[in-house]
């Protein structure tokens, strides 16, 4: 299955580089092949104000649907503006119906708060992250990520209190995905089910 992918973030970002890795857990770990397309979209206002063109594109060139995959809370949020999943899914779902996209074609998942909450669950990759061969280092468990009021800097926390590093999701993306070993911890977020639920179909 050819499936594109929409992120809201630059080629090097944290959401185009992790998600693939793992989409190669889920098609390994439930026997389906799944190769991913994934378009960047700069921000979240043009992810869901452009989704629809992006959408048609990435179906023209052959992808069975695309997932569409965005935070509820904007890397730099309008203080003025409370987040809204309803409102960011209505404005992305009349995007796609104005360039003409099936209901069945294009689906949308939106992460509780940040992106980083998918990341905390597993407690086992930050660790290995943040570990070195002389000071090993064992992250906590943290309770009900998706709950986390700013997951962002609950990893800025982490990371400075673990290991005096500063988190930059763009300079640790590429080393987060080649630590991330298992789905067992974060297949208990639900927006990850959700997202597995609409990229194939996977009930996990």
């Amino acid at each position: 299955m050819k499936v594109g992918l929409l992120v809201e973030c630059g080629r090097e970002g944290p959401e185009a580089v992790i998600i693939p890795r793992l989409i190669e857990l889920l098609g390994s770990e439930y026997g389906a092949d799944i190769e991913v397309v994934v378009r960047p979209m700069s921000d979240k206002r043009q992810l869901l104000t452009d989704c629809g063109i992006a959408t048609k594109v990435l179906l023209d060139r052959g992808c069975e649907r695309v997932v569409i995959v965005w935070d509820e809370v904007p890397s730099w949020p309008d203080k003025n503006l409370k987040p809204c999943w309803h409102n960011d899914r209505q404005t992305a779902l009349a995007n796609l119906e104005a360039s003409g996209v099936s209901a069945d074609k294009a689906f949308l998942v939106c992460i509780e708060r940040e992106f980083e909450s998918w990341l905390l669950c597993d407690d086992g990759m930050i660790s290995r992250l943040l570990s070195r061969p002389t000071h090993p280092v064992r992250c906590p468990k943290q309770r009900s990520p998706d709950r986390d009021g700013s997951p962002k800097s609950t990893m800025m926390r982490l990371f400075k209190e673990l290991a005096g590093a500063s988190y930059v999701d763009v300079i640790y993306a590429k080393r987060i995905a080649n630590e991330i070993q298992s789905l067992n911890k974060v297949k208990k977020c639900k927006t990850f089910k959700r997202f597995a639920l609409k990229l194939a179909d996977l009930e996990i």
